[in-house]
């Protein structure tokens, strides 16, 4: 696996996809719900309370038809929902704060339906709304952020976003990710790592109940995660300031939490960068077993890595996994590599038919050796002499002697004595031949292989003649 680059394209490409993640859009929650982690241990000027304002109710009157509303905006009711609110904005009797309250849900219901110029007027009325609740001014205030982001005026939420920050107890993880993602939009990575790193910082101080199988509390607690985009967009904040940023400890968190192929493949090229390769193979494997790998390289460098550390099985079952998926295309690479672990994992039955289809599309006879071997294993002798004849024949072999020698006692086993001995003697021919006396190395090698095929010769001869007088025994005695 190559080191982790964190490519600018790819991660500009997730963080756009992933920025409306930031929002809390409107018709997937409550009205009234913009909460988030507290900021509270973050910063020290935001630990003293404003003064606590009065929250203002609206009247009996309008608190009915607003119960009737709940259902329809639960439902996505829009137009039952807007004819309800104007009997309110057309009719007499209802307060000031009655009115406020309907041009909150008229912003609602609009963000919903993302006529976000719509929205904007009703959220703009409801903020100059007289005696309208603190808590619905500020909650518009948010959604008029969001809005302006959406609408492309990043001047415009980053307003908004700190008008809110100013009369909210409590700032959520949220607004400070919102603003960190508007000001990499305006290409102000300074601001944004600051306020990303803030809104990471919110999370993981949190302490989250523990939760048995069957989500009742245990009594423990373990610290918060972040978002998955705050994650993804402190890295690319680092990236464009050009600062270094261990992003390892990052890619663990994500898998644990936040389990997608890329960040499985991503954490394995890290692994591998720090020559961790037990969990770099170990990211790899996980992302196979949850059935995420979905290209030729992924499987490829995941059997690579099973063959490295002593599981040739898994690899080759992970080959032929890959084949049957159509992943990866049967190549003469492909092909040995598959044989060759079936090979090492002593399934030489399986080995057979990929290392057939590999020596067919090979320029060199190496594959019909690797075939010959795995036929002389299963004891089918025949067809291992036509495989060694053919790779030899085929030529570019790395070792021709080694083929001589291995062709002369596949014909020793089935008696073929003669063609079994000529086998022998071109392999002490061969070996002179190719291998040099001048290099240390070749000449061992050369002595080793030719004293080897000599005691060959002499043993075949010795059992030649002792199976044909064996045979004329047994002729005599009439056997």
């Amino acid at each position: 696996m190559t080191k982790l680059i964190l490519n600018k394209t790819i991660i500009k490409y997730l963080l756009v996809v992933s920025l409306i993640g930031f929002l809390p859009v409107a018709s997937n929650v409550s009205p009234l719900n913009y909460t988030g982690a507290s900021v509270e241990a973050a910063d020290d000027d935001r630990k003293k309370k404003k003064k606590r304002k009065r929250s203002k109710m609206p009247s009996k009157k309008a608190q009915k038809l607003f119960q009737q509303l709940q259902p329809m905006l639960e439902a996505e009711m829009w137009d039952d929902a807007l004819l309800l609110l104007t009997t309110i904005e057309e009719g007499e009797k209802f307060t000031n704060t009655d009115r406020a309250t309907m041009w909150y849900y008229y912003g609602y219901i609009f963000f919903s339906q993302e006529k976000y110029d719509q929205a904007i007027r009703a959220y703009n009325n409801l903020i100059n709304a007289p005696d309208a609740d603190y808590r619905q001014q500020n909650n518009a205030i948010y959604s008029l952020s969001q809005l302006s982001y959406l609408k492309g005026d990043y001047r415009g939420a980053i307003k908004y976003l700190y008008l809110w920050l100013e009369n909210e107890d409590d700032p959520s993880s949220d607004a400070y990710a919102l603003l960190a993602t508007t000001y990499y939009q305006l290409k102000e990575f300074r601001n944004a790592k600051e306020n990303i790193e803030l809104a990471i910082e919110i999370q993981e101080s949190r302490d989250v109940p523990v939760l048995d199988e069957n989500g009742e509390e245990t009594g423990a607690t373990k610290k918060g995660v972040a978002r998955e985009n705050h994650y993804l967009l402190k890295m690319a904040v680092f990236q464009e300031l050009k600062q270094k940023l261990d992003v390892l400890p990052i890619y663990e968190i994500l898998v644990q939490h936040y389990p997608k192929k890329r960040y499985w493949v991503q954490l394995s090229g890290l692994y591998g960068s720090r020559d961790r390769q037990l969990d770099q193979m170990g990211a790899l494997e996980a992302a196979y077993d949850d059935e995420l790998l979905d290209k030729e390289r992924e499987f490829l460098a995941l059997a690579q890595l099973l063959m490295m550390h002593q599981n040739p099985y898994k690899a080759a079952k992970v080959m032929e996994d890959g084949f049957s998926q159509g992943v990866i295309k049967e190549k003469e690479k492909t092909l040995k590599a598959l044989g060759q672990y079936w090979h090492a994992a002593k399934e030489l039955k399986k080995a057979k038919p990929a290392y057939k289809k590999a020596a067919a599309l090979s320029k060199e006879g190496e594959l019909f050796v690797f075939l010959g071997q795995v036929h002389f294993g299963l004891d089918e002798y025949k067809e291992a002499e036509f495989a060694i004849r053919e790779g030899i024949k085929k030529g570019k072999l790395k070792d021709e002697s080694s083929a001589y020698m291995l062709l002369g006692q596949i014909q020793f086993e089935y008696q073929k004595w003669e063609d079994a001995i000529t086998s022998f003697r071109r392999c002490i021919d061969v070996a002179e031949r190719s291998l040099s006396d001048k290099k240390e190395k070749e000449k061992k090698k050369k002595k080793k292989i030719q004293d080897s095929a000599r005691k060959w010769i002499a043993y075949t001869e010795g059992e030649e003649e002792r199976v044909v007088a064996l045979e004329l025994k047994k002729k005599a005695l009439g056997i």
